[in-house]
């Protein structure tokens, strides 16, 4: 319908088709868009030729369809049904980036909006949010989907419920959580007026439902109760089973079906209108149990569609195609499992149902094995969530706790991960894991390249054909020109113009909070990575037209991967390094670096209130801008911006030393001269770490019993006074030969010289420890994990003891082990060979549990040695074991 400003219809350049889906009324859909000016194509899911139709969209609840991944490659735009009533809303084609079916684009449904949070807090939500597909809102308007506060007293939670906007107010620990695990967890312990998650209690958080799983917990299915022909009053699913229409399905030998098997599969088949052949070059769908064997191989490469009988069982029981990548065992298994897990014993905590049964079989066709029960014996336990006997009892024993996620991981990219990455040790308080078990699709690149490599080169991709004039129209009008970004500006430039342009609503119910000021965005110091997939977004959901369209005429898909690598890198760098640092987002970056020592326990971090940030900080920082009037700001700011930023847009140098500092306050409340003086540092080659094992210069006012400071000791790094930090910072240049920290108060008070001490790290090469086991009790002063740490650092192996009977204390390893090194020389008298060690506090509690240690030494004839933390620190800091009467609490 033509409008009165001489527009003309909102969906007039719209070519779209419906994917048919539970989830959307195809009727609805194809009404509302033809009665905007759109053109309705009809067309069979099963038989889309893209090629043909010539299609700017298409609407789709998921992106279990055959035509998606050709869909993105040939730049048309894949959006769920939000986007078309979005868009009549709106009466403008909202961004079809914030609908996106993608799963792993899972923010993609949330328009977030802050309230009276920390500024490092802050930047670090909305930029993780965009990143990941969803939008920021600095005023409340009618679009917000969750406002993030700490206080659900703020007017903006006030008016939200005055005026009835359908929105949730949330922690912002939910944001930390979800950015953490790489998934969106349930917000239901986060939200305000009584979220769970500030609750002290230790309450098991309750069962979590899988609904990802269904239908694919596992590679082989039972035998389904089907006749050999259909029923003569067949259920509806049955008597509209089309999912095969003209599809030609090869049926792989590794799967031994049985002849009465094969003659059901072939009815069913034949009644959907597919075929089977005995043909793989004239298949359209490969069904085989491995990933091995001259035909697998052969539809691999010939890129057709490749699955497992399971798949094929679920699809003819839901009469709906699935995309067979999307779940894990509807994929062909490896037939000798994944290189690494062979020896692993591996047992399961707390996950329930279909998900337990899903991870059972995911540890058995990695060719680990699966046990009931846990033992001393077992190397894993995999738990969704810390709550459990299993749990306490891997920790006494030493044994490797993860997710669920690593598992995935490792079985869809055909390699075991390494459990250093964070994302597979994260377990958010209150919240069972098993309900994201499930998610994770199939890495088919990585599958490539260890099951079917192309012998000589991969095939290129097609050539993308030039945009039809209707494409073209579509994206234009999609971003109004009084909002759109110059395409003939940098992309940095495009990236700030984006993010200081929040989301512009006719119905807004306040201005931004007044004591929020306007900001400006901040650009990422350093090239971007490789690794970027985010696209250009405006914060009120409007794209920007450069990936679209340029000067020549190409069309999006030929510059997508270059746009991505350039357009909002600020937002996506800023995320990765908040996700990474310690504390996470919730925590802050912008504290002093000060730690006490760590033989004094720190009082647990509140939860409420005011939050600080922790000592750690981050090399890239974004301001969102907080203008209301979705206006960008004029042309002397965006000189002034530029130049502010020249600086940062130069290539930083390689990096040659990593420095940690300790024990240093000039930059508590100075987050800007926090980060001028971090990008000095850069400039000269020198990085900044907060990561004890990485350490080149240690830097300190005086000896600290911090942990940084102890455990950094390990690595003999150059430990230097905070007048070679001033002097770097004054002379822009690092001192050629600086000298050792001095503090010969704190040396004899410890009772040790810190030169001899490096001189002895040096030999020892992180191995004071080797061949030790040492126990640590859980509240003994400063925390397990501190002293875990010093003591994995220094090469020893850390165990919790909390007093579980039959526990087995290995003694410390004879001086004649062949992989001892010069470090021998520093770890003690020989009289230790046969002595167990146990750290310990002078609580009640504590007490009870020497008595279990030393009785529980004494029947396996070995001598408990319990000492105080004073032991283990002195013998981390001066980088020698010895004995003192001192230190020994019994």
């Amino acid at each position: 319908m033509a409008e009165e400003d001489g527009r003309g219809p909102l969906f007039e350049d719209v070519v779209f088709a419906v994917i048919p889906s539970e989830a959307i009324d195809n009727e609805s859909q194809a009404q509302t868009i033809a009665s905007e000016g759109g053109e309705f194509v009809h067309a069979d899911p099963s038989d889309l030729d893209l090629g043909r139709l010539h299609l700017t969209h298409l609407v789709a609840a998921n992106i279990d369809f055959p035509q998606y991944s050709a869909a993105i490659e040939r730049g048309i735009f894949v959006v769920k049904p939000s986007w078309v009533l979005q868009s009549v809303a709106k009466q403008k084609l909202a961004g079809p980036r914030q609908h996106s079916p993608d799963p792993s684009q899972y923010f993609s449904d949330v328009i977030v909006s802050c309230a009276e949070l920390p500024e490092g807090d802050k930047d670090a939500i909305i930029a993780g949010v965009i990143a990941l597909g969803g939008q920021y809102s600095g005023p409340l308007s009618k679009m917000v989907t969750h406002i993030v506060t700490q206080d659900d007293q703020h007017d903006k939670c006030e008016l939200a419920r005055a005026k009835k906007v359908r929105c949730k107010i949330v922690l912002p620990h939910w944001f930390d959580d979800c950015l953490r695990l790489g998934k969106k967890i349930s917000e239901r312990p986060y939200t305000f007026p009584d979220p769970d998650y500030l609750k002290t209690d230790s309450v098991r958080p309750p069962p979590g439902d899988a609904p990802s799983v269904a239908g694919a917990t596992g590679a082989v299915p039972e035998v389904p109760k089907m006749p050999g022909t259909p029923p003569a009053s067949p259920s509806d699913t049955r008597k509209n089973l089309n999912a095969f229409m003209g599809k030609r399905i090869y049926l792989s030998t590794d799967l031994e079906l049985s002849e009465h098997i094969l003659k059901t599969l072939q009815t069913l088949i034949n009644h959907g209108g597919g075929t089977l052949t005995d043909d793989v070059d004239e298949a359209d769908i490969y069904i085989g149990q491995y990933r091995d064997g001259e035909h697998y191989t052969a539809a691999s490469r010939a890129r057709k569609e490749v699955a497992n009988l399971s798949w094929l069982y679920h699809v003819i029981n839901k009469n709906k195609y699935t995309n067979p990548l999307s779940k894990l065992l509807h994929y062909p298994v490896p037939r000798n499992g994944v290189d690494g897990f062979q020896n692993m014993r591996i047992s399961i905590s707390n996950y329930n149902g279909d998900a337990r049964i899903y991870l059972e079989n995911l540890i058995t066709f990695l060719g680990a094995t699966f046990t009931k029960t846990m033992k001393q014996d077992n190397s894993h336990l995999i738990t969704a969530h810390k709550r459990s006997e299993k749990y306490e009892a891997a920790q006494e024993w030493n044994i490797n706790i993860a997710n669920h996620l690593w598992i995935e991981e490792s079985y869809a990219k055909c390699a075991n991960q390494s459990l250093t990455n964070p994302r597979y040790t994260t377990f958010p308080d209150k919240t069972n894991l098993g309900e994201v078990c499930g998610q994770t699709p199939i890495d088919i690149k990585a599958v490539e390249r260890v099951h079917f490599p192309e012998k000589f080169v991969s095939p290129r991709k097609p050539t993308q054909p030039t945009p039809t004039q209707k494409q073209r129209t579509a994206l234009r009008k999609a971003v109004p020109v009084s909002s759109a970004v110059p395409t003939s500006g940098s992309p940095k430039e495009a990236v700030q113009a984006a993010a200081a342009t929040p989301i512009a609503e006719d119905e807004e119910m306040e201005a931004e909070d007044p004591t929020e000021a306007p900001q400006t965005v901040k650009k990422a110091r350093g090239r971007p990575k490789r690794s970027l997939t985010a696209t250009p977004q405006l914060a009120d959901g409007k794209e920007n037209e450069s990936p679209a369209m340029t000067s020549t005429g190409k069309r999006a898909a030929n510059i997508k991967a270059a746009d991505k690598l350039k357009i909002n890198s600020e937002d996506w760098l800023l995320y990765e390094k908040e996700r990474k640092r310690v504390g996470g987002v919730t925590h802050g970056g912008r504290r002093s670096s000060h730690l006490e020592e760590v033989s004094s326990p720190a009082p647990p971090p509140k939860r409420v209130g005011k939050r600080r940030s922790d000592e750690n900080t981050y090399d890239v920082t974004a301001e969102g801008s907080d203008l209301s009037d979705g206006e960008t700001q004029d042309k002397r700011a965006k000189a002034s911006k530029k130049a502010k930023h020249s600086a940062a847009q130069a290539e930083f140098p390689p990096v040659e030393y990593k420095m940690m500092v300790t024990g240093e306050e000039r930059w508590i409340g100075k987050p800007k001269q926090e980060d001028a003086d971090k990008t000095k540092l850069r400039m000269l080659g020198v990085q900044l770490t907060e990561d004890a094992k990485d350490v080149d210069i240690l830097v300190a006012p005086k000896i600290l019993r911090t942990r940084k400071f102890v455990a950094a000791l390990a690595c003999a790094p150059l430990v230097v006074d905070t007048k070679y930090l001033d002097s770097a910072l004054k002379h822009n240049k690092l001192l050629e030969k600086p000298s050792i920290l001095r503090d010969r108060e704190t040396e004899e008070r410890l009772g040790f010289k810190l030169a001899d001490a490096l001189a002895r790290a040096k030999i020892n090469d992180r191995q004071l420890f080797r061949g030790w086991s040492i126990f640590v009790t859980r509240d003994v002063q400063g925390g397990f994990d501190t002293y875990k740490e010093i003591i994995t650092l220094n090469g020893g192996e850390a165990y919790l003891y909390a007093g579980r009977t039959g526990l087995k204390l290995p003694p410390r390893r004879r001086r004649e082990d062949p992989e001892a090194g010069e470090e021998s020389q520093h770890q003690g008298d020989d009289d230790d060979y046969d002595c167990v060690y146990l750290v310990s506090g002078s609580t009640e509690a504590d007490m009870k549990l020497r008595r279990l240690f030393k009785n529980n030494a004494e029947k396996q004839e070995l001598t408990a040695k319990i000492v105080q933390t004073d032991w283990l620190l002195n013998a981390a800091m001066s980088q020698q074991i010895r004995r003192d009467a001192k230190w020994e609490l019994e």
